[in-house]
């Protein structure tokens, strides 16, 4: 009975055993475990990389937005101060033709005095609608070279992309 354990231990160990490999089969095996570690190690090099210019990307897409609407009030400002400026214009128009028209000299004082103050406004609405359109070229050109920036970053990600696709 003691010989039918060692009988099967042995039978079971030969069965372990495999026959010798093929030289080809274990040089295949290698060159692939090579191959993956040279994808593992170019994935974690630049695994970093990718994740800082999606951040970078992130805070330029913000950046984009936040000059985007300061650019659109402000254009919403400009066209408001404009109109403002063409009713003022309208209005000294009107008060000159009735002042020329007026004989009374006591009213036409009046409505002279009036006509300069709002020609004096008039002034001062118009320098402040040049001061906003100076700022919204300011601010098209800023919009214009932030705009390039987040196309510039989404190039970079691109070619990451391209890099880690690469056999």
């Amino acid at each position: 009975m003691r010989t039918v354990p060692f009988i099967l231990c042995g039978c079971l160990s030969a069965l372990a055993q495999a026959p010798p490999a093929d030289p080809q089969t274990l040089q295949n095996l290698l060159s692939e475990v090579h191959q993956l570690r040279i994808v593992l190690e170019r994935s974690a090099a630049i695994a970093p990389r990718i994740q800082i210019a999606v951040e970078r990307l992130k805070l330029q897409q913000e950046q984009v937005a936040r000059t985007s609407r300061e650019l659109a009030d402000l254009r919403d400002r400009l066209d408001h101060s404009r109109g403002e400026l063409w009713r003022m214009q309208q209005r000294a128009q009107s008060l000159e033709a009735s002042a020329t028209q007026e004989t009374d000299a006591t009213k036409r004082h009046d409505v002279d005095e009036v006509l300069k103050m709002m020609k004096l406004e008039g002034e001062q609405t118009e320098k402040s609608t040049q001061q906003l359109q100076a700022r919204e070229s300011e601010l098209a050109g800023q919009l214009q070279s932030e705009q390039l920036r987040l196309t510039e970053l989404n190039d970079r990600l691109d070619q990451m992309e391209r890099t880690l696709n690469v056999p």
